[in-house]
């Protein structure tokens, strides 16, 4: 199973450069930046598929006390900033009236309402500061993301 995800973050690494290579030689600065993003995401995955060998292989290590302060101080604010960015969307969805320009806000306050909702997660295991396992982890702060297939 490890050597499948490691594949998968050998698939996810070339399209990220991929897509940033190519990215290189469009002018449209919004297709750059749809580009960069679906590059980081690929680069976000291989990140994500490499912490999930650690944690097959019990490789991860547990949060120290200074972790789970700095965690909690730097999650409040972020979630702030997301409550923050949300508002300031919709106000501006509801504004603009160019559907293209609302298609754009919208895939982005989805992204910040998935932020949020890990941000909260994160913040109910560092709160708790129990003897949390990788996997309560992962429940923890996937339990109330909506995924859509």
């Amino acid at each position: 199973m490890t050597s499948m995800i490691m594949d998968m973050v050998k698939y996810e690494e070339w399209n990220a450069t991929g897509l940033e290579n190519a990215s290189l030689n469009v002018s449209n600065v919004m297709v750059k930046a749809l580009m960069a993003g679906i590059a980081y995401d690929s680069r976000k995955h291989a990140y994500l598929f490499r912490a999930l060998v650690e944690m097959l292989r019990g490789e991860s290590k547990p949060l120290t006390e200074s972790e789970y302060d700095m965690l909690g101080k730097a999650i409040t604010e972020h979630i702030n900033v997301e409550l923050k960015m949300m508002r300031d969307i919709e106000e501006l969805m509801n504004v603009i009236g160019d559907e293209r320009l609302k298609y754009v806000l919208k895939y982005i306050l989805d992204d910040e309402k998935r932020h949020h909702a890990l941000l909260l997660g994160l913040q109910e295991a560092v709160n708790r500061r129990e003897l949390v396992t990788e996997f309560d982890w992962l429940n923890i702060v996937w339990k109330d993301v909506p995924f859509f297939f």
